[in-house]
């Protein structure tokens, strides 16, 4: 396999290739762990970071995010997409360095809101007992792994809190489900105010529900690079999104992570997951996600 990055002999950059999942999982994987892309949103985006960096850069599709990080590790992948968590926990084991975060309506924070329906008669985490829960699925941070991680933080044993759980797979489902009175609870993302009190907006949309707990602020779905990656490299690709955006890049991340921008990863990113870090369950199991981390 031909090193990525730069050419040691000419310095010169030489193809970079890209890691998503794509929801649903693509049949393009056809059951196998990889395969190329066509998905257009992606391909629209190697396109528009191939003519800004001077590089070839492809894409390929993975079954579910260790698959992903697996390939990361093994020189396959030079540039992912991951959620807040797992990207966390590939830098800090010393696999991944995080780029940059994409910007939505001028933020890159998000929190994680576990919530019922305004008439239910659980008014406070305390009126929770074998509650039923819908969880979005086992890597979403707002959808799941924030919130459990928060509430063990607070001393809520959560094998009495919760009853019988459900994946069900994004957050409008979690939503619907909880609203039509499927199960009592649910948990997905809320965009706090100014005040990092009020929720400014939410998964739930205008819908009046009752905010049993938040916990955050999250961290924006990463970019993270490969530390195969050579350094200079990692610099050009983060100068790239965040400082040297073309019209054509910058309508390509829009189109794939529903972004209007990008700011450069810092450590004050992670510090509220690094905060919660001891309190996550294992996250070892492969599991394959149907949600692209920009809803994360």
């Amino acid at each position: 396999m031909q090193p990525v990055g730069t050419d040691s002999s000419s310095g010169v950059l030489v193809p970079l290739r890209v890691g998503v999942i794509l929801s649903p999982p693509s049949p393009l994987a056809g059951g196998a762990t990889s395969g190329v892309v066509s998905n257009p949103a992606v391909a629209e985006f190697c396109s528009a970071l191939s003519s800004a960096m001077g590089v070839e850069v492809s894409a390929g599709v993975y079954p579910d995010y260790l698959a992903l990080l697996d390939a990361m590790n093994d020189g396959h992948v030079d540039l992912a997409w991951l959620p807040p968590v797992l990207a966390l926990r590939a830098a800090s084991k010393g696999k991944t360095v995080p780029v940059a975060l994409p910007l939505r309506e001028a933020v890159e924070w998000f929190s994680a809101a576990l919530f019922t329906r305004e008439d239910s008669p659980i008014g406070s985490l305390q009126d929770l007992s074998s509650s039923s829960v819908a969880w979005v699925d086992p890597q979403s941070a707002s959808g799941y792994l924030v919130i459990r991680a928060w509430m063990r933080s607070q001393g809520i044993d959560l094998h009495v809190a919760f009853g019988k759980e459900h994946f069900l797979g994004s957050h409008d489902a979690v939503v619907e489900a909880v609203l039509r009175g499927a199960v009592d609870v649910g948990a997905t993302y809320a965009h706090l105010g100014e005040d990092m009190k009020g929720v400014r907006s939410a998964g739930w949309g205008d819908t009046k529900v009752r905010v049993l707990a938040l916990a955050g602020p999250i961290p924006s779905d990463v970019v993270a690079a490969s530390v195969r990656l050579p350094v200079p490299v990692i610099r050009f690709i983060r100068d790239v999104l965040v400082h040297k955006m073309t019209d054509d890049l910058r309508k390509a991340c829009r189109a794939l992570f529903n972004a209007e921008g990008f700011v450069a990863a810092e450590s004050e990113h992670m510090a509220p997951l690094v905060d919660l870090l001891n309190h996550f369950e294992d996250g070892a199991r492969r599991h394959i996600s149907g949600i692209p981390p920009s809803v994360r």
